[in-house]
């Protein structure tokens, strides 16, 4: 019996050490990947899942960890504003890294202080690299849960916006527009999901909101493989503007379509489930595989090219529709996707601007007399959007713009359509959530060319 007793007891402290010590991974690894993106200019999603230590967790930990990187981002103005009175010096980039990510825990996800401050000294004290700061990270952190709260809040959330891309949206789009483009940035985005069948159905399901024909907008998420639907293929995580460059080829029943720049598929599942007959083109192995995984779980099916499109020639005929969503900045996607602002540089875009105006002019060629062509970026930066669309009917001229005036079943104001392009803003339907900006072209070729 005592030995049953002191059995269980040890089970128990080890267990209490693994939770312990998954913790200080997890926020060693948030620690880890914000210094990554800051360092190297690469997205999360390919810092995190580099990561070896990620994996291995279970996935509350997992999810812990994108919570306090995405925090972390979402308020990096401000968190750098609260530590920079409590520093003399700027310490190595993972130690302020750490500080970053533990004063995102104690100012904005309401982590105990013990908690947010032990554990971070603990994953110093854990590498001997980073032994030395632990006491500079302690006194540091503890100034941070005396007076934080109240330095951060003096401070508004435009300034977690970077400097240079501030500045670019408030000549382009005023400065309200730029505060409520900032109070998205602070607010975790919901969920949207494009669904196969009835809207109606798939949000009573969900739990979620339908809010435009086969969309269903989620305000909890948690784990998305476990939810209703998703093993079976029923729908896929799309945001609201992102299905808008499909909704504007309909109707597609029947008709051929070239999704260039396909992965990871999501408007390609989107036009195969409305009817069409689909070429997804893609450059990227690893994301085309990831296309083919969606397709697999969906039960919809296309033709698949890893080619880089520049080169590539089709061997049968010319496309009803081509659906050209090029390479850009991605400054648009900033509510899901917050480490966009900081692994973007005013430098990235001259060259994505180079390969989107040889993108436009090489999708050209794929489109039949007569047919479509749809140009979109999930963009904020004016210059990925209409400067690109001009210079390409200019020069060519059997390509004339489709003027849009709305969007069925889709409640957007009317600044969303002038010029006749579409341009999606973060605070359009901002009661329900808000959305990621998008600009939107829509091109016929002339019949006789």
């Amino acid at each position: 019996m005592y030995w049953h007793h002191m059995k269980n007891k040890n089970h128990t402290i080890d267990r209490k050490k693994n939770i312990e010590s998954n913790s200080v991974v997890s926020r060693r690894l948030a620690a880890l990947c914000v210094k990554e993106v800051m360092e190297k200019n690469l997205p999360l999603q390919q810092v995190i899942s580099s990561q070896k230590d990620y994996v291995t967790l279970e996935s509350r930990d997992r999810a812990f960890v994108r919570l306090i990187v995405a925090t972390t981002f979402r308020r990096m103005g401000q968190i750098n504003s609260v530590l920079k009175p409590f520093l003399r010096q700027t310490p190595p980039k993972l130690i302020y890294a750490a500080l970053q990510t533990a004063t995102a825990q104690i100012i904005y996800l309401g982590t105990p202080p013990h908690a947010a401050v032990g554990e971070t000294v603990a994953m110093l004290k854990g590498r001997n690299s980073s032994k030395g700061f632990a006491n500079l990270t302690n006194a540091v952190l503890r100034k941070v849960v005396d007076s934080g709260k109240k330095l951060a809040a003096q401070e508004p959330p435009k300034i977690n916006i970077p400097p240079w891309l501030l500045g670019e949206w408030e000549s382009d789009y005023g400065r309200q527009a730029c505060r409520k483009f900032s109070t998205q940035l602070t607010q975790e985005p919901p969920l949207d999901v494009t669904v196969k069948s009835t809207e109606g159905m798939w949000a009573h399901k969900l739990g979620g909101k339908a809010i435009a024909r086969n969309s269903v907008r989620l305000k909890k998420i948690g784990d998305i493989t476990e939810l209703e639907g998703f093993s079976e293929g029923e729908w896929w995580a799309q945001d609201i503007a992102a299905s808008i460059p499909v909704r504007l080829l309909e109707p597609l029943t029947g008709k051929r379509v070239l999704d260039m720049c396909a992965a990871p598929g999501g408007k390609t599942m989107q036009l195969i489930s409305l009817g069409a007959e689909v070429t997804a083109l893609d450059r990227s192995i690893s994301r085309l595989e990831r296309v083919k995984e969606n397709l697999k779980r969906t039960n919809l099916s296309a033709s698949v090219i890893c080619r880089d499109a520049l080169e590539w020639v089709p061997s049968g005929d010319l496309y009803d529709s081509v659906l050209l969503d090029a390479p850009c900045t991605a400054t648009g996607t900033f509510r899901r996707h917050p480490d966009v602002l900081y692994n973007r540089k005013p430098k990235d875009l001259s060259n994505l601007i180079k390969i989107q105006d040889q993108l436009l002019s090489k999708s050209a060629s794929f489109v039949k007399p007569g047919g479509t062509l749809i140009y979109s970026t999930c963009s904020l930066l004016l210059a990925e959007g209409k400067p690109r669309i001009d210079k390409f009917l200019k020069r060519n001229s059997h390509f004339s713009l489709e003027v849009i005036t709305n969007i069925d079943g889709l409640d957007l104001p009317p600044s969303a359509f002038e010029g006749g392009f579409v341009r999606t803003l973060p605070h359009y339907l901002s009661e329900e959530g808000g959305m990621d900006g998008f600009f939107i072209a829509k091109m016929k070729r002339s019949s006789s060319c």
